[in-house]
């Protein structure tokens, strides 16, 4: 079985649950291929992703009502759409605002993707001095600024995750007890939201790195002081070195 098969049977397994939850799925564009999206959408997903720069995609034909008709099938897509020279007759411009309050003149249309076999709506966000984003939905009708945003709330998870990884332990667990290991998932997930929550209210200018270090100095400095404290003794010195020793370990 090969990787997107695997992670196709994956959402499958779990379809009826996330469908209850929303029927928008969101992926990179490692999984923005016809064997992964076309599966995803026979379940009754929409499906939001990116795009490499160099895809192919086309413009729809519009029909010429002036022109003679002819025998045959009728001209279906249009020229192959160049991303540094869009067809501003076909696509639409607005202005996307982040929620940081930047703002960037994005563009959209609804175009054919040969690699997914279906029409899609795009989204191309100019990037200065390098290659233009490009957002697109198998929904047709689904709103730009949507598809945007869809795609970003996945980077909120991946950080989540990265954060836990790196300052409260979320791959500290030993044990393999299914039970055990949802409990420390949740406690790291826990600890890592009420730490966030701290620096948004206390501590905005402070990284999450910072304000673990913070804590830990703090947290020693207080051993220190409620051990040794106004009249420090040699005995008391040499145990509180001990249990800074361990501590720093």
């Amino acid at each position: 079985m090969s990787m997107l098969g695997w992670y196709v049977a994956l959402v499958r397994s779990k379809a009826t649950e996330l469908l209850s939850l929303t029927d928008i799925l969101v992926a990179d564009a490692f999984f923005s291929k016809y064997e992964f999206v076309n599966e995803v959408i026979g379940m009754g997903f929409r499906f939001v992703g990116r795009l490499r720069a160099n895809s192919y995609l086309r413009y729809l034909a519009i029909p010429d009502s002036s022109a003679p008709r002819r025998r045959g099938r009728k001209k279906k897509y249009g020229e192959k759409v160049d991303f540094s020279n869009l067809d501003m007759s076909v696509f639409t411009s607005f202005i996307y605002e982040d929620s940081k309050g930047n703002k960037n003149r994005c563009h959209t249309a609804v175009v054919h993707s040969r690699a997914l076999k279906r029409d899609i709506r795009i989204v191309v966000c100019p990037v200065e001095n390098a290659e233009p984003l490009l957002y697109f939905s198998t929904d047709t009708n689904m709103r730009p600024e949507k598809i945007i945003g869809f795609y970003r709330t996945r980077f909120q998870i991946e950080f989540g995750i990265r954060d836990a990884k790196q300052f409260t332990g979320l791959q500290s667990q030993q044990t393999r007890d299914k039970d055990r290991l949802d409990f420390a998932f949740n406690l790291s997930f826990t600890a890592l939201n009420v730490c966030k929550e701290v620096i948004r209210k206390d501590y905005p200018s402070l990284s999450l790195a910072q304000f673990k270090r913070l804590m830990f100095e703090s947290y020693l400095a207080s051993t220190i002081i409620s051990t040794c404290g106004k009249s420090p003794h040699i005995k008391i010195i040499q145990k509180i070195n001990h249990r800074l020793t361990q501590l720093a370990a």
